[in-house]
């Protein structure tokens, strides 16, 4: 499988944005809070994922963007067993990871926190499926 990131693969609907904060649940791992709910009607693709910076605690849009970017990557790596699952299962998981330190990580520590929290979301999908 190729390690992608399409633009059918991205969560940009504000409805679906706005049902995930509001009813999905979440994981946390500094410096990410991870938003994921599965969709109610299934789509052709198994994960939907976006990403959020809080303008707030980054003003310039650089140094935002350069966080999305080591989020979307960290994600783009390692999405293929959770995107497996979601296929084989049949369902379509949207997920939100948001930034929430004060400072820039660096793309290792956020690649960690992504790994970390794509394998719980993992064992939590494989355990509600047995």
């Amino acid at each position: 499988m190729r390690y992608s990131l399409n633009k059918n693969e991205r969560l940009k609907k504000r409805d679906d944005i706005q049902h995930l904060f509001a009813h999905g649940k979440s994981e946390f791992a500094h410096p990410i809070k991870l938003y994921y709910q599965l969709k109610e009607n299934n789509s052709d693709t198994p994960l939907l994922f976006g990403v959020s910076v809080p303008k707030k605690k980054f003003k310039k849009a650089v140094d935002r963007n350069l966080i999305k970017r080591r989020i979307r990557e960290a994600y783009r790596l390692n999405q293929i067993p959770l995107k497996n699952l979601m296929a084989e299962k049949g369902h379509c998981l949207m997920i939100m990871p948001v930034y929430i330190a004060d400072e820039i990580q660096d793309y290792k520590q956020i690649e960690g926190k992504i790994i970390l929290l794509l394998q719980r979301l993992l064992r939590i999908y494989e355990q509600d499926n047995q």
